[in-house]
């Protein structure tokens, strides 16, 4: 169960093993969910282009879709329930692990 949970969790951990794509994630957070590059580029204060390719990362491993609004992209959370699940799995046992005194 635990192995299959770590597979499972494995994209969104390797997404989010990069300080921007998490501080990425954070505005999504902050706003609700969604957020257009222009909204990230002006949260963070970094080049379109950086937040581009690490937006592009997000979405190959699956912690975001993206759909138009006219002329702009609206990119969202849409994190699979499997890998949600999955990281509530992980955190549940290590939580338990620390709970239990060992000597």
């Amino acid at each position: 169960m635990i192995r299959e949970a770590l597979t499972t969790a494995l994209p969104v951990l390797r997404a989010l093993g990069e300080e921007t794509r998490v501080q990425i994630v954070g505005v999504f957070l902050e706003r609700g969910g969604a957020a257009t590059v222009g909204e990230v580029q002006s949260a963070l204060g970094l080049p379109q282009s950086t937040v581009s390719r690490h937006l592009r990362i997000l979405l190959d491993a699956r912690l975001l879709a993206v759909t138009r609004a006219g002329a702009q992209r609206v990119y969202r959370l849409a994190v699979p329930a499997d890998a949600l699940d999955a990281l509530d799995t992980l955190v549940g046992e290590v939580r338990r692990c620390q709970a239990e005194p060992h000597g």
